[in-house]
């Protein structure tokens, strides 16, 4: 088992453990990923076409902060094509959302003794 990015290794190497899918929208799916056991091994679910019901959020648990695009309020009429799930395990005050002028991208930026490492979850339609 990959040690979670809170913990380190023997070698004092920090590991970040991302899953990216797409979900072609199915609720199924994505109750699926986040209730099963692979969940449970990620830092970081990016996900495109994710389920979002008829209140414009998506399904998530407890483990993981849903963060959406950062139009998400300026344009609430478009809908949301990408959503990164962070697990609660990493320190909210090590990670942040940068704004990006897009409905189909979050931008994440993680902050620790390593430096700076910014993630792009990105919906690309074609």
């Amino acid at each position: 088992h990959p040690l979670p990015m809170n913990n380190t290794t023997q070698n004092n190497s920090t590991q970040l453990r991302i899953w990216q899918q797409n979900l072609n929208t199915s609720r199924t799916a994505q109750l699926s990923l986040l209730n099963g056991p692979l969940a449970n091994n990620w830092d970081i679910l990016a996900l495109q076409e994710p389920h979002i019901n008829v209140m414009k959020n998506t399904s998530s648990t407890k483990r993981f902060h849903a963060i959406y695009p950062s139009t998400r309020y300026s344009s609430p009429d478009i809908k949301s094509r990408a959503v990164t799930l962070i697990s609660t395990s990493l320190n909210t005050n090590s990670w942040t959302q940068l704004p990006f002028p897009s409905p189909d991208i979050i931008v994440i930026q993680l902050v620790g003794e390593f430096g700076h490492c910014t993630i792009f979850n990105i919906y690309n339609d074609g």
